[in-house]
């Protein structure tokens, strides 16, 4: 018998509508869909050699071609009834039922070709193929540079439909045709000794196994070739979900796309190797990350190229643009050997105008590094490893790399590499502001203090050194952008806790041990103390005191460079948060009056940019 079968729980697990697996996608449904989908196709390709197609359609349908329609009605009202009182439970299916009573509704189909199908369909016991799709949780089986492995990513489609119904279809290499359809729900009351699973299927109900075609499917279309297609009944993505997907697709697959490994076709737009150029130039501000990278990939300026043989495992490729006369976006794109991007690695400098592409070469260099992945694919957590300390360290190495050699670069073009907004308006005052530079600081990455955050454990400046002490910013263990595993220095009221003597810093070396410093030799403003500190996204506070009354004054914000080179950031907003008047942001500076000795002076103020900066502050006094 062909129908809906929702089977027992046999007095086990009771499963509520807030699925681990499908809650892991919500909030991004459409771009969680897009990278799943692709990656697995990708994992699936006959020939590595030859390009892997993906085509996203969106068909409209019947009522009355919904697959046993009235069936599925009355299961969303039984767990209507088991789940009564339950908000959320409530909330999903009311809509999930209004919905489905529309005479029409949609269905995303998505379809891949070159590829090898789904095998072992009509084996209930199989481990790999069919199964794993289906019916196996945590079985995934995949390894090396396979990143789709049917693992939580599977529940993406999932999120994007209203009835949490999907169906499957394949023609795998064997000739074998397979049909089924699933529902990840929640448990309701079969009967008076029985309650269900979560998940149910539509297919042959006797051991809920696949049939060889479903009309339904068949009516919306046909499949002559090898492959996999997925139907996503009462697709909930919205009217711009063409737009969401290509923009998605660009961001994770461009190097896959441009080397023609991958392309794919969205409702009747297709984003291959000849039409990246067009689509990017296109939506220029949403992917301006991906057009920069693929000025790398095109080939259309010098790029710097860089190799190291990592540990006998293979090969990392790293590509870099500089320009200094045009906006980058200052990252690295890494990418495993399939050309999906893993994540980008940040806060490589703030004054070297770059981007980059890492490939990761070989097979055994590819398997070590995804061990690290997370279940979304885009990110390394060592603590995954098999074996943890020397993947933390590996991990590190290949980070450093990659900075050091953006860094070198950056020291080989230091005179040509920034152009320096303002720049001659401090070394010539011609415009009646007389004062010089003040000493720099690094900005401490911590969340916001609350208001009556004790200021007092902060440091003041020794003035007997001419120096300031400051910290490298704050890094979490895990994420992406940790550039060493090493927990963050600590103020305390009695200063800063000395460093690990692998910490590497931009400035001259402490003395005493303790922290980077930054001097200033030509203080004309006698400053006691100066500090910045971070408070949020693009927000800090400056902390100042001064010897002597300044009347009419402006301050200006620089972002030092590893090379010594600094560059003129922009401040968008400013106001006084005690003992100084008249602040506001003027001209990108910050614009103050009656600036009073021997107390200390906050001013909050945004940055144009959320980057992680070294800063200087130059604080000038105008003249009358």
């Amino acid at each position: 018998m062909i129908g809906w079968n929702f089977p027992s729980n046999g007095g086990g697990q009771i499963c509520g509508v807030a699925d681990s697996g499908i809650q892991t996608f919500t909030g991004k449904e459409i771009l969680s869909l897009a990278r799943e989908v692709c990656q697995n196709s990708l994992d699936a390709a006959i020939n590595e050699n030859s390009a892997v197609t993906v085509e996203f359609y969106l068909h409209e349908i019947f009522a009355n071609d919904i697959p046993a329609r009235a069936d599925f009605q009355k299961i969303l009202s039984k767990c209507g009834v088991y789940w009564r009182g339950n908000e959320k439970a409530i909330s999903f299916l009311d809509a999930a039922i209004t919905s489905l009573k529309l005479p029409k509704n949609s269905v995303l189909r998505i379809s891949d070709f070159n590829t090898t199908g789904l095998a072992k369909p009509f084996d209930a016991h199989a481990h790999d193929g069919w199964n794993t799709l289906t019916k196996i949780d945590g079985g995934a089986t995949k390894g090396g540079d396979a990143a789709g492995s049917f693992g939580i990513g599977k529940n993406a489609p999932f999120t994007n439909s209203f009835w949490r119904m999907v169906f499957y279809r394949t023609l795998n290499l064997n000739g074998e045709r397979a049909a089924q359809g699933m529902a990840r729900l929640m448990s309701f009351e079969l009967d008076a000794q029985n309650i269900s699973a979560g998940v149910g299927y539509f297919g042959e109900t006797n051991g809920n196994l696949p049939v060889a075609t479903l009309p339904q499917l068949e009516k919306i279309s046909r499949r002559t070739s090898t492959g996999t297609d997925i139907f996503i009944y009462g697709f909930n993505g919205g009217d711009d979900w063409q737009t969401e997907i290509v923009r998605e697709l660009l961001k994770n697959f461009l190097v896959a796309i441009h080397r023609d490994k991958l392309r794919l076709k969205v409702q009747s737009r297709a984003v291959t190797k000849d039409t990246l150029q067009e689509i990017l130039l296109g939506d220029a501000e949403k992917l301006f990350d991906a057009a920069n990278y693929h000025k790398i990939l095109t080939g259309d300026a010098e790029i710097k190229t860089f190799e190291k043989n990592f540990h006998g495992m293979g090969t990392l490729k790293l590509r870099v643009l500089l320009n200094p006369k045009v906006k980058l976006n200052r990252k690295v794109l890494i990418v495993r050997k399939s050309g999906m991007k893993i994540f980008e690695q940040k806060n490589i400098s703030g004054t070297i105008s770059f981007t980059g592409i890492l490939d990761l070469e070989g097979d055994a260099l590819n398997a070590f590094f995804r061990e690290m992945e997370t279940p979304a694919h885009d990110k390394w957590e060592p603590t995954r490893h098999e074996n943890r300390t020397l993947a933390k360290n590996y991990l590190t190495e290949l980070k450093r790399w990659v900075k050091e050699q953006i860094q070198s670069l950056g020291k080989e073009n230091s005179s040509d590499e920034v152009n320096v907004e303002g720049l001659s308006r401090m070394l010539d005052f011609d415009d009646g502001a007389i004062g010089g530079d003040l000493k720099a600081v690094e900005t401490l990455d911590t969340p916001a203090p609350p208001e009556n955050f004790p200021q007092e454990i902060l440091p003041t400046v020794d003035e007997s050194k001419s120096s300031l002490t400051v910290n490298d910013t704050q890094r979490k263990v895990g994420d992406v952008t940790d550039e060493k595993n090493d927990p963050p220095a600590i103020r305390t009221p009695n200063g800063p806790r000395p460093r690990s003597r692998r910490d590497k810093h931009t400035g001259k070396v402490n003395p005493d041990g303790n922290n980077t410093i930054l001097t200033d030799a030509a203080r004309k403003i006698p400053c006691e103390k100066i500090r910045v500190i971070k408070i949020g996204a693009k927000n800090y506070r400056l902390i100042l005191k001064v010897k002597s009354n300044i009347s009419d004054g402006r301050i200006e914000i620089f972002a030092v460079g590893e090379d010594g080179s600094r560059e003129k950031l922009s401040v968008t907003h400013a106001f006084a948060a005690n003992l100084i008047d008249g602040v506001r942001a003027v001209d990108a500076d910050i614009a103050f009056a009656n600036l009073r000795p021997l107390s200390e002076a906050k001013i909050n103020f945004e940055l144009q940019d959320d980057k992680n900066y070294t800063l200087e502050v130059a604080v000038h006094e105008n003249q009358r």
